[in-house]
């Protein structure tokens, strides 16, 4: 039996990883001295990164002299912009909820694992109508080190005392993916088509909520 369901937030609960994509793609090409040289490959494989592995990216790929620091203020104004409601309100994927109702019935844990900032996590979940179906919501700030690194999954597993057999994870980076997966949780990777992203670690995928809630309950029903 699934005794917790944790989401990440971005690309899943609410579309914005593409938007995401879209913003610091321009961003970064304002910084590179060459930005015709750049790919959408090379944008793509920073999906889902963040912090000192995003930065240090970012200075690789366009040559820029700026600072990690003038290179992180940019990326909080691109954060100001796609965490402002009237960007992610719109890509809320409703369908959620049946999934939440479903765990309430089946007395299943509900948790949000994201590395984005907590405050923003709050206010989304807020926002969408949905923040009190959650039992924890935890923030990658609140780790020395963000995804792929496990932290974020094995506490969420030490805070509902669970073993990872006994969770489930919907993600969608590559990121992300492999940190569910290294901290040994099954793992639904949302699709993602618009972005070339390697979802291959996944255990399997969904094309949208409807079919995440199929899986659920074929998992749910094997154990």
């Amino acid at each position: 039996m699934i005794k917790a369901i944790i989401f990440d937030m971005d690309g899943v609960i609410v579309d914005t990883e593409y938007l995401d994509f879209q913003l610091q793609s321009a961003y970064i090409k304002s910084l590179s001295s060459f930005p015709e040289q750049l790919t959408h490959d090379d944008f793509s494989h920073l999906v889902g990164r963040s912090g000192q592995d995003l930065l240090a990216r970012i200075k690789a790929l366009t040559k820029t002299h700026l600072t990690f620091d003038d290179i992180e203020q940019g990326l909080r104004r691109i954060e100001q912009k796609k965490y402002h409601p009237a960007a992610y309100l719109p890509l809320f994927r409703t369908d959620i909820t049946a999934i939440l109702q479903y765990a309430k019935a089946q007395h299943i844990s509900l948790a949000v694992a994201s590395s984005t900032q907590k405050s923003y996590l709050l206010d989304i979940l807020k926002n969408c109508g949905i923040k009190e179906a959650f039992d924890l919501v935890v923030s990658g700030e609140d780790f020395p080190k963000s995804k792929p690194d496990p932290a974020i999954y094995q506490f969420v597993l030490n805070y509902f005392d669970l073993f990872p057999s006994q969770a489930l994870v919907v993600e969608d980076s590559p990121s992300g993916i492999k940190a569910a997966k290294s901290a040994g949780i099954y793992t639904i990777a949302y699709e993602e088509k618009r972005m070339a992203v390697d979802q291959s670690q996944a255990d399997t995928k969904a094309r949208d909520m409807k079919e995440v809630l199929d899986l659920i309950k074929q998992r749910n029903s094997q154990e």
